[in-house]
């Protein structure tokens, strides 16, 4: 009986354990013995999908052909053409696929906030060039969220680009104002009625034509960053340029 009550408790013990120091790979359950990060393999973290080919100089969209801007290099995709965005122009590391995909599920859901610092890293290493920026500033959650949640993941991501690059971040200005529904739940059309009026500045002035840019974990519709966008231009933002690791394709 003793040697039974022993043995559940170190079952339990061992789950407890697997929960914060997993011994599997998260996405492909190898061992994770060899990786300096924690929840993924050495293989499956180098695996990630990067998005190297043409994209719309706009919203950042992947063209499917990787000749669609030998011709015509400032061509923007049919949806910018016919309904463009608030935001100058948007910007994506890597595709919404894979190993990143699993990466950035932990990362928020789970929470594992120790995996912010190695994707701040790779987003860091892997951005395509932008200058000029003024401010830094990632997209809020509301405070509801980030009490449930522990941390802002965007903010987390928004201080790796800052230190990397040495631009002064803005990490309390932009507030989102109300609680939303999570926009992996909705359509494109619910996305913006979901966002609409959802932010505000508490210092409007420190905008006035100042090059911002703008940071988020995923790009899918683009609702959101154009929402924020919206708000930082109002207060005269001269330009606001949209980061995220990840693109929803």
């Amino acid at each position: 009986m003793l040697y039974l009550r022993f043995r559940d408790s170190m079952s339990f013990f061992h789950h407890i354990l697997d929960f914060f120091l997993p011994t599997s790979c998260s996405y492909c359950n190898s061992s994770v013995a060899d990786s300096a990060v924690p929840f993924f393999c050495a293989n499956c973290w180098a695996d990630f999908s990067s998005i190297d080919g043409p994209v719309c100089p706009l919203c950042g969209k992947p063209f499917e052909s990787p000749e669609a801007l030998s011709k015509s290099p400032s061509h923007h995709c049919l949806s910018c053409r016919q309904t463009p965005p608030i935001f100058d122009q948007a910007l994506s590391v890597g595709y919404f696929e894979g190993p990143l995909r699993e990466a950035i599920h932990q990362f928020k859901y789970r929470p594992c906030r120790a995996l912010g610092r190695p994707l701040a890293a790779w987003m860091a290493k892997n951005i395509r060039p932008v200058g000029g920026i003024d401010r830094i500033i990632p997209v809020p959650l509301h405070t509801s969220r980030l009490r449930q949640r522990g941390f802002n993941q965007a903010l987390i991501l928004a201080h790796g680009i800052s230190k990397t690059f040495s631009l002064p971040l803005s990490y309390d200005n932009l507030k989102r104002v109300r609680p939303t529904r999570p926009q992996v739940e909705l359509s494109g059309e619910e996305r913006i009625k979901n966002v609409a009026g959802a932010f505000a500045l508490r210092r409007s002035d420190e905008m006035k034509d100042r090059d911002v840019l703008l940071i988020d974990d995923v790009f899918t519709t683009g609702a959101t960053m154009n929402e924020c966008a919206r708000v930082l231009k109002d207060a005269g933002a001269a330009r606001v340029t949209a980061l995220t690791i990840a693109r929803a394709v």
